[in-house]
């Protein structure tokens, strides 16, 4: 009998102790980035393979286009498929945010806003709340091949006179002087075109958008509606003379073409209000305490200091958390680049939420904004008639 009660009271007692450990499990999280695979496969993996060893919190790391993370967003939430963390920019947060899809992550640390630089963290906020947490962000500059045309030995101090060197180019070269990469409400916001959020298709961008109309034969055909890649090939192949993008493009060009880079150059487009592109990373909304919180510690620990120095050193991005960070590369084209980032970063602004109030939803803003570039360029009308238009639309599709 006192065998019998001997065993049964240690098997109590394991039971007891597997529960226990079943009950103290601490939660995974599932992490959603935007785009980065795989050129920083390496630099992710190792993050969380020192998150997980130091928190005990298992990370599951999934990359997506950005073009579809959105929409896979509103397919998912809710599911088993959903995310914990999500890395988008703020404008698609804020949609995500109007859904009830993320979180105000005020209301889980009320001091996390601290850590981070306060135009970025402004850049995130609707109102009081805090939608998003800012990761890395970028300026655009302008890189161009100096065999074919070196933009620093002229002064341009605006879209016209830029315009008329791009006119220059394509006459006395034979290449296309410019691939743009337009996005409406940045680079309008950027150039100093917009004041009024219930009116962005105001008399200058107008005059801006007739100025570009006038110059369509001196760009590329088609690049309203073309991606990276397209620019990256006239780029290489020397159909093309200057792109006005973000300086992570030097990256691709190092790393595939070593020749292109030597002769590749960059300088500051002549923007009003310098924009920031800012890629942030989000909470999302699954109503388990614990798993947010994990999140959280998450968050902070991808973006705490060392992690954003490291990333800073290997690709021209500016990090959101205050720091003393150095320019440590040997390539001098990359150290100019980030010192010329550092040095214009204080008063870069993020425009993704200044049209927030007046339409919430980031695909109408966007559609509407891609129709009038489209209208601009593939009807007859006159830019007044696309004017009185699109303003029409604008307050139709007001909340």
């Amino acid at each position: 009998m006192f065998y019998f009660l001997l065993i049964f009271g240690l098997f109590i007692f394991a039971f007891c102790l597997s529960s226990c450990g079943l009950n103290n499990k601490v939660s995974g999280i599932t992490f959603w980035s935007s785009s980065l695979k795989p050129y920083f496969t390496d630099y992710i993996e190792g993050i969380i393979k020192n998150f997980e060893e130091i928190y005990g919190i298992e990370v599951n790391w999934q990359d997506y286009p950005i073009d579809s993370i959105y929409q896979k967003m509103l397919t998912n939430f809710g599911t088993d498929l959903s995310p914990d963390v999500v890395n988008i920019n703020p404008q698609l947060a804020a949609g995500l945010y109007k859904q009830g899809m993320i979180v105000d992550i005020m209301i889980y640390d009320r001091d996390i806003e601290h850590y981070f630089h306060s135009n970025l963290i402004e850049g995130c906020k609707i109102g009081n709340e805090l939608i998003t947490i800012p990761w890395y962000s970028s300026t655009k500059m302008l890189i161009y091949n100096k065999k074919i045309f070196d933009f620093s030995k002229v002064e341009i101090r605006d879209y016209e006179e830029f315009f008329d060197v791009v006119r220059k180019i394509r006459q006395e070269k034979g290449v296309y002087g410019f691939y743009p990469f337009l996005k409406f409400e940045q680079d309008m916001l950027g150039l100093g075109l917009i004041g009024d959020p219930d009116d962005p298709f105001n008399d200058q961008v107008i005059k801006f958008f007739t100025t570009l109309r006038k110059n369509r034969d001196y760009l590329p055909s088609g690049f309203l509606v073309s991606s990276v890649d397209v620019a990256y090939s006239m780029y290489k192949d020397g159909k093309v003379a200057s792109i006005l993008i973000g300086p992570q493009f030097l990256y691709r060009i190092k790393k595939e073409s070593p020749e292109l880079y030597a002769s590749t150059s960059v300088i500051l487009f002549p923007f009003k209000n310098y924009p920031v592109t800012m890629m942030s990373l989000s909470v999302v909304n699954n109503r388990d305490l614990e798993r947010i919180s994990n999140s959280l510690k998450f968050i902070k620990f991808l973006t705490n200091f060392e992690n954003q120095n490291r990333f800073f050193q290997m690709v021209p991005v500016l990090p959101s958390v205050k720091g003393n960070y150095s320019v440590e590369d040997q390539d001098d084209l990359i150290r100019s680049v980030k010192k010329e980032m550092i040095k214009l970063f204080p008063k870069g602004k993020v425009f993704d939420l200044y049209f927030y109030n007046v339409i919430p939803d980031p695909v109408v803003r966007s559609n509407i904004f891609k129709n009038f570039m489209n209208d601009v360029f593939s009807n007859s009308n006159s830019m007044e008639y696309i004017q009185q238009e699109y303003r029409k639309k604008w307050i139709e599709s007001k909340k």
